[in-house]
């Protein structure tokens, strides 16, 4: 009665399986790339550096400026008819036009080229990010995809598992089976229940773990189910070609290069530090005098015929030759070339993580390669061992324990050929991805 129970409630919570819905790897990619915040933050950040990027001839427009003021001067005077001193206010007002443009400055062409390559950086390190973000949605795929299949195997296994727990009660009720071998049964069958519960709870998990990754919130992670990947066999490429195409193509190499490039320009405009600069002028300005409350009858020209006589035209050019500022620009080079240098170390230190990754992942490719074949062929000789011990068992020739320990080899060859299986294949996916940027 309670494998029937037991066979029930499985049977309950495996229908669901029907209505769950299908997930590929590039659904997921592309899931993940328009909810990733970290894309749309790297967005931004190109947008950034292309409002800063201008052109060099922009640098070398005037600045252009107008001011104007209003003012009192409250004090005191002497009047000439007395020779006393009266208090007297003046108001007066100030305008001026100003204008200012560098006529040599070789920060302008610089800064105006460090922009543009600050422009390609941005686009870069977006690129990166989301080659980053595409290895770890790989990676979680398969990390599901690896436990789904094993799910499946165990449910399978515990087909058999019931079968001959049913079929061993009736035979010890009838005493053609001593109970130690009822027994033995009973604790291979709820120990199978516990693995299918615990890989079900760990399938839960990671599914939950891949959702949040692509930051899907309205899907349950009992309501999707991964597709198989249809890949390439593996090729036993050289590492060196692996290596030498990836560097043409992987995105974090790229950044690395562009913001070397970008600490270069950085030491030019510290060293323009010590070049002179020649600059034009130009100010316009006026004035209109009132004086307020003074001795005698005073007289002033109207507002707009003081401004007509008052102004001033001053234009000239400039030339400001840098001497000595308590060598801070000599400190701002030394500073730019360190950073030169450590941009130039990053450099050489993504290349050799990245020749270390290949190499790794190839080597783990062969070696799972190898095991395989050698798992395909242990699982052969598993499974006519399980056969074999199978009719013993219904024959009453071998035990209980026996029958489970011939049941566990399969299961645990099984296991390991799907792992194996599966390391090759995101294996392949990744080293492709490395070399080419791309899946497929």
């Amino acid at each position: 009665m309670k494998a029937i129970t037991l066979s029930v409630l499985f049977l309950i919570a495996t229908f669901p399986v029907m209505a769950q819905e299908l997930w590929t790897l590039e659904r997921c990619l592309e899931t993940g790339s328009a909810n990733n915040l970290n894309f749309q933050l790297r967005q931004l950040e190109i947008l950034s550096a292309q409002t800063t990027a201008r052109s060099a001839v922009m640098g070398f427009l005037p600045t252009v400026s107008a001011s104007a003021t209003h003012s009192y001067s409250i004090g005191s005077t002497i009047d000439p008819a007395t020779n006393n001193r009266v208090s007297s206010t003046i108001q007066s007002d100030n305008f001026s036009l100003n204008a200012n443009m560098d006529i040599v400055n070789f920060n302008n062409f610089t800064e105006a080229r460090r922009n543009k390559i600050a422009v390609l950086k941005a686009t870069a390190d977006k690129a990166a990010t989301e080659a980053e973000y595409s290895l770890s949605i790989l990676e979680n795929y398969f990390t599901v995809l690896y436990t789904q299949e094993l799910l499946k195997i165990q449910q399978n296994q515990f087909e058999n598992a019931k079968y001959n727990l049913v079929r061993l009660k009736k035979e010890a009720e009838l005493g053609s089976r001593p109970p130690s071998d009822l027994y033995d049964m009973q604790v291979g069958y709820a120990q199978e229940e516990n693995s299918i519960i615990e890989t079900a709870q760990l399938l839960y998990n990671q599914k939950l773990a891949l959702l949040q990754l692509m930051n899907v919130t309205n899907v349950l992670p009992d309501d999707m189910v991964l597709e198989h990947l249809n890949t390439e066999e593996a090729m036993n490429k050289p590492v060196s070609d692996t290596y030498e195409n990836a560097l043409k193509s992987y995105p974090k190499i790229r950044s690395a290069e562009l913001n070397e490039a970008v600490a270069a320009k950085n030491v030019i405009i510290q060293k323009n530090g010590y070049l002179p600069v020649i600059s034009a002028f130009y100010s316009y300005s006026s004035f209109y005098y009132l004086p307020i409350n003074q001795p005698g009858d005073v007289s002033v020209n109207p507002f707009w015929k003081q401004l007509a006589d008052n102004k001033n035209h001053y234009v000239g050019l400039q030339l400001s030759v840098p001497l000595f500022n308590g060598l801070r620009t000599h400190r701002d080079v030394q500073l730019a070339k360190i950073e030169r240098q450590k941009s130039t170390v990053i450099v050489e230190q993504e290349k050799i993580a990245l020749r270390q990754a290949i190499e790794q992942e190839t080597a783990k490719q062969q070696q799972n390669l190898v095991l395989v074949s050698k798992l395909e062929e242990t699982r052969k000789l598993a499974r006519k061992s399980f056969e074999t011990t199978q009719a013993k068992f219904t024959n009453g020739i071998v035990e209980a324990i026996v029958f489970t320990s011939s049941k566990n080899q399969l299961l645990t060859t099984e296991y390991n050929l799907l792992k194996a299986k599966f390391t090759v294949q995101y294996l392949s996916l990744k080293l492709h991805f490395l070399e080419t940027n791309r899946f497929q």
